[in-house]
C-alpha cells in the first residue's frame, strides 16, 4: 500500500471515531427518542433501535425568554436560546419552562428529511420590572364586550334545509324552536386569547370528557400554509386581534364555550340563526353577493359587512370563517344527534372566506370532520340559552364596538 493511501485510509479512521454521532434512537413500545449513546428505554427499559437517516427530519427551535428549558416527548432537550436536533418522522410534542413564565406546550409534525423552523415565546414573565396587565387593557375591554354581544333568536316555527340543493339538503322540513341567543360576532383572536390565558391556570375543567388528556388548545398548524395563522408563545398573529380565531378544532370550540357560559349550537339552531328560518338561501335573501360578505383571500374582522346581517343581527354567518356545531353528521338532517366527542363527525356550517356562493348558503351543510380538524377557514360562535349578563358600567356604551358600515382593511396579507 503507498505513502498516500495510507495517510487517507488513517483520516477516514480519524473522521469516524472522532466525529460526533448524529444518531437518534426510539423506543418501540412508547415511541419515545433519545440520542445516540442511549441503550435503552428509561420508561419502560426497552432496547432502543435506531432510526435511519432517510426517516429523520430536524427541527431548530428558538426559545424566549433565552434560558428557558425545552422537552421533547417528555425528553429534556436543554436550554435556549436555540436549539437544533434531529427527530424521527411523524408526531412529537415539546413543552417549554422558564421560572415566572406559564409553561408553553405544542404539539407538531415533521416529515422524513424536512427541516422546520419553530419560535417559541412563554407568556406570563415580568422582565421588564414594570407590572402586569390587570386585565382592564383595551384589548381585555375589547373581548368582554364582544362576549357580551349577543342577539336573541325568538320561539317559534322554521323552515330548515332546502329543495334546491344537495341532497343532504333535503327534505324543506319545519322544525319547532324555543328560542336562544347567539354571539353576533365569530369568536375573535382577542376573546380566545383570555380563554387560553385562564386554561392554563385553572386546567381542563371546562373541557369536553372525551377530550384527550392534556390536550393543547393553542391554535397552531405546522404546515406552511397555515403558519401565518398559527400561534406562537400563546400569542395571535400580529394585526389579528378582532378577526376570528381559526385553527381550533371542535375540541377547542366545546371547551371556550363553557368556559364562557355558553355552549356550541345545533345545526339546527345555527341555521336558524343564519336565515331566520325562512327558507332563503343566504342571511341576506335568495340572492348571492360578494359586496355584502367576507369572501375573498383571508378571514378579515369580524362585523365588517353589516349589510349581509341575518334577520335577528348576526353578522358573518355566510363567508369569513366557517363555524363548528355541537351536532353529529348525518345525511338526513332530521336524524341529526348531538355529538359526543368520540363517535362520528361534527358538522361545519356557514362557509367562509375560501368558498363560492354555493357553499355560503345557509341550508349547505356537506361539511363533515374530524374533531381534530383544524384549518384557516374555520372558527365558530356560542350560544346560550339566557340572555348575556350586563356589561359592568366601565365597560357602559361599549357593548357593540364594531358600529360600522364600511369593510375594515384586511387583517394581513
Amino acid at each position: 500500500m503507498s505513502r498516500n493511501s495510507c495517510f487517507f485510509l488513517g483520516l477516514i479512521v480519524f473522521l469516524f471515531l472522532a466525529g460526533p454521532a448524529f444518531a437518534v434512537k426510539e423506543c418501540p413500545v412508547c415511541g419515545k427518542t433519545f440520542d445516540d449513546g442511549v441503550s435503552f428505554c428509561p420508561f419502560d427499559g426497552k432496547t432502543l433501535k435506531t432510526v435511519s437517516k432517510a426517516e429523520q427530519g430536524k427541527v431548530e427551535i428558538t426559545l424566549t425568554p433565552p434560558d428557558a428549558s425545552l422537552s421533547v416527548d417528555g425528553i429534556p432537550r436543554g436550554k435556549g436560546p436555540s436549539l437544533t436536533f434531529e427527530l424521527p418522522a411523524g408526531d412529537h410534542r415539546l413543552e417549554a419552562t422558564a421560572p415566572g413564565f406559564s409553561p408553553f406546550r405544542l404539539s407538531f409534525s415533521l416529515a422524513s428529511r424536512q427541516q422546520q423552523k419553530l419560535t417559541v415565546e412563554l407568556t406570563g414573565g415580568n422582565t421588564a420590572g414594570k407590572p402586569k396587565d390587570s386585565g382592564s387593557g383595551p384589548e381585555t375591554q375589547l373581548a368582554i364586550c364582544l362576549d357580551a354581544s349577543m342577539v336573541e333568536v325568538k320561539p317559534g316555527s322554521f323552515l330548515l334545509g332546502s329543495d334546491r340543493g344537495n341532497f343532504d339538503e333535503r327534505p324543506l322540513r319545519k322544525v319547532k324552536n324555543p328560542g336562544f341567543w347567539v354571539d353576533k360576532y365569530e369568536v375573535t383572536c382577542t376573546q380566545y386569547q383570555r380563554f387560553l390565558e385562564s386554561i392554563r391556570k385553572m386546567g381542563h375543567v371546562k373541557c369536553h370528557p372525551n377530550e384527550p388528556s392534556n390536550k393543547d388548545h393553542t391554535p397552531f398548524h405546522t404546515y406552511a400554509w397555515a403558519l401565518r395563522f398559527s400561534w406562537l408563545g400563546g400569542n395571535p398573529p400580529a394585526k389579528m386581534a378582532d378577526c376570528p380565531v381559526v385553527l381550533v378544532d371542535w375540541f377547542d370550540a366545546y371547551a371556550y364555550a363553557r368556559w364562557a357560559g355558553k355552549r356550541l349550537p345545533s345545526e339546527d339552531e345555527w341555521e336558524i340563526a343564519a336565515g331566520g328560518g325562512a327558507g332563503q338561501d343566504y342571511p341576506w335573501g335568495n340572492t348571492f353577493s360578494a359586496e355584502i360578505c367576507s369572501n375573498g383571500d383571508y378571514p378579515i374582522r369580524v362585523g365588517a359587512y353589516p349589510a349581509g346581517s341575518s334577520a335577528w343581527g348576526a353578522l358573518d354567518m355566510s363567508g369569513n370563517v366557517a363555524e363548528w356545531t355541537d351536532t353529529m353528521y348525518e345525511p338526513d338532517a332530521r336524524d341529526g344527534k348531538p355529538f359526543d366527542g368520540r363517535h362520528g363527525q361534527p358538522i361545519i356550517r356557514g362557509g367562509s372566506w375560501d368558498d363560492e356562493s354555493k357553499g355560503c348558503r345557509v341550508s349547505a351543510r356537506d361539511v363533515h370532520r374530524t374533531p381534530f380538524y383544524r384549518s384557516t377557514t374555520v372558527g365558530f360562535r356560542c350560544v346560550s340559552d339566557v340572555p348575556p349578563e350586563p356589561l359592568n358600567p366601565a365597560f357602559s356604551g361599549a357593548t357593540d364596538p364594531f358600529l360600522v358600515d364600511s369593510p375594515a382593511s384586511p387583517a394581513t396579507k
